[in-house]
């Protein structure tokens, strides 16, 4: 599959951007979204779901508590201030980078919603979320990777600063087969003459070996890829997370599910260590 959305003249796709109220939208954490989106010449649809049920409690969503109908209202109007400050801090982002923005507000299961945004209006939809997943939850990434079909990857934002950093693109290069439409989408977001980095993520040195002499085949004639010097990993979780939280990079793009983002646990953590926005690629 190929990380990509459709540019907003093409009506099959967008950024769709999960918003949590309770979570403060801060122009850091909105940057790599709106980039994204200005990168394709995409628009912004954001969502904000309400819904009653609990879900594992590392999703954005609103939780109805007060019983009484004073309480009730009051917990209403919270909500609709919480949401429309979010959407106009997506809107001044927007603005800032000339991207068309949107809003939706739905109800129900989250994943559900956005599957079925992702299905109206696609298929080349990227799904950004503003909140990390908890170290607890396992469930939120893959079951959006199992149930939005109409995504072509995922974005974890985060409160990134590019100003204070040189601006970095690295790719964790797992197979071969990825390589091209992650190469693609890396190039799109880098800044002009900075350099996409490719980080190669094997356990063994023989795989280690074989994947590169395979990649540098591919890039022999980009001028803008350099190599890391990440040697295999050798099976110890958190290896490849810590040497790319090493490399400051700007945004990372991986997959879900290999060496380098086992699962929601590990995501979290590379989350953490490196800071920066993270695109998951199938």
């Amino acid at each position: 599959m190929i990380a990509h959305v459709a540019e907003a003249s093409e009506l099959s796709g967008r950024v769709v951007l999960w918003l949590d109220p309770e979570s403060q939208c801060s122009p850091d954490l909105l940057d790599a979204p709106v980039r994204l989106a200005a990168a394709f010449g995409a628009e912004i649809e954001t969502i904000i779901v309400e819904q009653a049920a609990h879900l594992n409690g590392d999703v954005p969503m609103r939780s109805i508590g007060p019983a009484s109908e004073t309480g009730a209202h009051l917990a209403d109007h919270r909500f609709e201030l919480l949401s429309e400050r979010s959407r106009r801090a997506v809107e001044r982002a927007g603005a800032a980078h000339r991207v068309q923005v949107r809003h939706a507000l739905a109800h129900g299961d989250a994943v559900d919603r956005i599957a079925e945004m992702c299905l109206e209006r696609g298929p080349w939809n990227i799904v950004a979320l503003t909140r990390m997943p908890g170290l607890g939850s396992h469930s939120v990434i893959g079951s959006l990777l199992a149930n939005v079909s109409g995504a072509t990857g995922f974005l974890l934002c985060n409160e990134y600063r590019p100003i204070a950093m040189s601006a970095r693109v690295v790719v964790v290069v797992e197979d071969a087969d990825r390589l091209p439409s992650m190469l693609r989408a890396a190039e799109r977001l880098s800044e002009p003459g900075s350099p996409v980095q490719i980080v190669i993520g094997a356990e063994t040195a023989a795989e280690h070996a074989e994947l590169e002499q395979q990649v540098r085949l591919l890039t022999a004639e980009m001028s803008t890829v350099s190599f890391a010097s990440v040697g295999p990993t050798f099976g110890v979780p958190g290896a490849l997370t810590e040497a790319v939280a090493r490399m400051k990079p700007s945004l990372i793009v991986a997959r879900f599910g290999g060496a380098a983002l086992a699962d929601g646990r590990e995501l979290s953590r590379a989350s953490a260590a490196t800071r920066a926005p993270i695109l998951l690629v199938r």
